[in-house]
């Protein structure tokens, strides 16, 4: 009878899963495609679409980020269609996914570092890979991008996924005997593809191995047989990704001429701009008190998580590398090229997880029912982020700015577009504008002069144009193309929408 009660508790940790897994699609799928797509997603259907020969140079092409993302997008866009549902389907999976792998990630550490005791199964404050999976489904800022027609959430999954791979060849090739590199050969291989996939999908993920080298440190001298055929693994794509793609980014990232297009950013601002979206996701301004809740959840995860037990440090210290590793890293990368945008560095969300979990078992074990009131306030901050990102408009609205122009424009009007990288969006409702005139780049010195020249030459004939402008400061900062349209022509419709603003200028004769 003993012996069978862990094999019960066991299977209904499985069902809870099963149920929490099952939830967390629902929950991704309300309201897929409320929010209009914006110009990465519709940008990601023109790369997608792109000629097969086109497609594939795109693995050796200086710039390109997420080649393979587009091809994957490629065939799945070909069986279930353009729209936006179909566009961001493979993004609510892998978020779904996201969460079983949370949960077998954490309970795989939690036995590898002896926090076993963190790992019941059973639905209590003490079952940390439970609450995190719980954590991670109702997590607002992971069902964002897991409605978002990019590569953010799949890149959750494949991280999750070569952790996973990791620490089972550290495992392998810890275990006795002269057969120990053979055992672990398979592990090893598939980190190295997880690895390589990761890095095709987004450039930045290559900073993961610097996190597993730490969490080797942190394992100490039982496995430090892992290195061997650690560093063998990284050295393997040499020659086909690093000398390849690896190097064709190394040449951007030193010549000056190239800018990422990013703003420089202080440490503490990333650090907060990460806690804050982990926290309430995209739609919520900051508040202190949940804010303030996360930090003191975090600090106890990674303080409290061993209850003195002699190996707990390694947990924390795992965590933390995961943490603030990959964050450190991108900083030291951006005071050479800024390139930090909080999306980035998704794939350290489970961790955030991880921790706040241990933080609320940690909590619960002083005051049971104390732990039980944090764990139902986080959960209700995520579902009320969540709730919020699907039912207020928050991207760019091109939907409704083409549904305007369309009811508005006569025959003869043409359409202006600031900044030019917006007007695949807006066909993408709207239809080919074969008229349509891409908005001159100011932002290079150009004059005033140059400009009027420009606009002349690229509107002559047109009664009446449409300005369509969203993040127009990235193209024409000191506002001349609209300064223009307002001292030739007069207004006639004007509709501010949603980081989109869509304005008629009936034109005077020259």
């Amino acid at each position: 009878m003993t012996s069978r009660a862990p094999d019960r508790r066991s299977a209904g940790d499985r069902w809870l899963l099963l149920a929490l897994c099952l939830a967390g699609f629902a929950w991704r799928l309300i309201g897929l495609d409320f929010q209009s797509l914006w110009r990465d997603e519709s940008d990601a259907l023109l790369f997608a679409g792109r000629p097969w020969p086109e497609l594939l140079r795109t693995f050796s092409r200086p710039g390109e980020n997420g080649p393979l993302f587009f091809l994957a997008l490629r065939p799945w866009l070909e069986l279930a269609g353009r729209s936006e549902f179909a566009l961001r389907f493979p993004s609510a999976l892998a978020g779904v996914l996201a969460i079983p792998l949370t949960y077998v990630l954490a309970r795989r550490l939690l036995r590898l570092t002896g926090a076993a005791h963190l790992a019941v199964s059973e639905p209590t404050l003490s079952n940390v890979p439970l609450l995190a999976g719980v954590l991670t489904a109702v997590n607002p800022y992971l069902a964002w991008y897991s409605q978002e027609g990019k590569m953010y959430a799949g890149l959750v999954v494949l991280i999750l996924g070569a952790h996973l791979a990791f620490l089972a060849a550290v495992e392998a090739a810890a275990q006795p005997g002269p057969r120990w590199l053979w055992r672990s050969a398979p592990w090893w291989l598939l980190y190295l593809v997880l690895l390589a996939l990761a890095a095709l999908t987004h450039v930045l993920a290559v900073l993961v191995v610097a996190v597993h080298g730490l969490w080797l440190l942190a394992l100490g001298r039982r496995y430090r047989r892992a290195w061997l055929p650690l560093l063998g693994t990284l050295a393997l794509p040499a020659l086909p990704y690093y000398a390849l793609v690896g190097w064709w980014q190394l040449r951007l990232f030193l010549d000056p001429r190239f800018q990422t297009g990013h703003p420089a950013v202080s440490l503490p601002t990333m650090a907060e701009a990460m806690v804050v979206g982990f926290t309430l996701g995209v739609a919520i301004p900051p508040s202190v008190l949940p804010l303030a809740l996360a930090i003191f959840l975090l600090l106890a995860g990674l303080l409290l998580s061993g209850e003195g037990r002699r190996a707990a440090p390694r947990l924390s210290l795992m965590l933390a590398a995961w943490l603030a590793g990959p964050l450190l890293l991108l900083f030291a990368i951006s005071l050479r090229k800024p390139m930090f945008t909080d999306r980035y560095l998704i794939w350290t969300l489970p961790a955030a997880a991880m921790t706040a979990a241990v933080g609320v078992a940690a909590v619960g074990r002083s005051w049971r029912r104390l732990g039980w009131a944090v764990l139902a306030l986080l959960v209700g901050l995520g579902l009320a982020a969540g709730w919020r990102q699907t039912h207020t408009p928050i991207k760019s609205d091109f939907r409704a700015a083409a549904a305007h122009v369309r009811a508005h424009a006569q025959p003869g009007d043409r359409l202006l577009f600031l900044i030019p990288h917006i007007r695949p969006t807006f066909e993408y409702y709207a239809g080919p504008q074969p008229d349509g005139v891409d908005g001159p780049y100011t932002n290079g010195g150009m004059t005033e002069a140059q400009l009027a020249e420009e606009m002349a030459r690229s509107l002559q004939g047109a009664s009446a144009v449409w300005l369509v402008a969203s993040e127009a400061e990235l193209w024409d900062r000191r506002g001349l193309v609209r300064a223009w349209l307002e001292a030739h022509g007069q207004v006639t419709h004007d509709r501010e929408l949603t980081r989109v603003r869509v304005t008629r200028y009936a034109l005077g004769p020259p």
